[in-house]
């Protein structure tokens, strides 16, 4: 499965690790992929001279994490050779020349062999692009596919972690909003009896049942939360839906929540009793646990 379909259809996290080692020829490399919250997507590469060429590709391959910054960072260490340097045939000729003509005119000692390859341009190593062979530099594309698995691997599992407390809190919140239209269930009954025992004794002899009623019913009306706690639902049972469909849900999760706090902010506004907006409170900051931690899904 290629880290396209996986993403395709799991939740990831926004934060992870990966890590790759191998060797090529006589290059040793390792990989480390780390990648933390953002609100899109930021790739940061620390490439060692001579392997920029492959950043457009590994570009290409980490568009598949859809959000986070991710930071790609490759250490290089290269076997030291003989063959890793090479000797300027006419700079040293020139540099023997120098000393011959300097012991011409004074006595002095044979210069050593690493005195004379230390001269200017006598010495020198290949320029760092021509370091990496084809078969180096397809064998770091390799190891930086590994660590990308492993990367999304953990961001994989660390979701479904995420995504199990997000699970229960969804059902926290069913049982709470089933409690609530229990209690709302007899609202007008309730107003009712609130607007008798306000009106006291006095004023109930000159106020006719019918009046009464009428009043109730449209304190009722105005408390009526059955729009809102299907709107609630309806959210809710699509949160969930996201959950087991997975993919990169992280913004329409967030959307969701937004949708979740604003009517159970007018519902909790709605509420007749002290005692149910407290319930409507206690939702609120339900709702706000699920905002946190939608935040890490990408």
């Amino acid at each position: 499965m290629s880290s396209g379909d996986a993403e395709a259809t799991h939740l990831q996290s926004m934060t992870g690790y990966g890590a790759a080692e191998g060797a090529a020829g006589s290059v040793n490399w390792r990989w480390e992929l780390r990648s933390v919250n953002a609100k899109g997507l930021d790739l940061k590469f620390r490439l060692p001279t001579g392997t920029e060429v492959l950043e457009s590709d590994l570009r290409a391959e980490l568009r598949a994490l859809h959000r986070g910054t991710v930071s790609a960072h490759l250490k290089l260490e290269r076997e030291e050779s003989a063959q890793a340097f090479s000797v300027d045939e006419d700079a040293l000729s020139a540099a023997i020349a120098a000393v011959d003509r300097v012991r011409a005119k004074t006595t002095c000692a044979d210069p050593r062999p690493e005195a004379i390859l230390g001269m200017r341009g006598v010495l020198s190593a290949p320029p760092p692009e021509t370091l990496l062979t084809e078969e180096e530099l397809a064998s770091l594309h390799a190891g930086f596919s590994t660590a990308l698995h492993a990367l999304l691997l953990a961001r994989r599992q660390e979701a479904d972690r995420i995504g199990a407390v997000l699970d229960e809190r969804c059902e926290d919140m069913t049982r709470r909003l089933a409690a609530i239209r229990e209690k709302t269930a007899g609202a007008r009954e309730q107003i009712a009896e609130r607007l008798r025992a306000q009106l006291g004794e006095l004023l109930a002899e000159h106020v006719t049942e019918d009046r009464l009623a009428q009043e109730a019913a449209m304190l009722a009306i105005k408390a009526d939360v059955t729009e809102e706690l299907d709107r609630l639902e309806v959210h809710t049972t699509s949160f969930r839906e996201l959950l087991v469909k997975g993919g990169a849900a992280g913004r329409r999760l967030e959307f969701l929540t937004q949708e979740l706090m604003r009517e159970a902010s007018t519902l909790t506004a709605k509420l007749p009793s002290a005692a149910m907006k407290s319930d409507g409170l206690d939702l609120k900051e339900l709702i706000d646990s699920l905002r946190e931690q939608v935040l890490n899904i990408a």
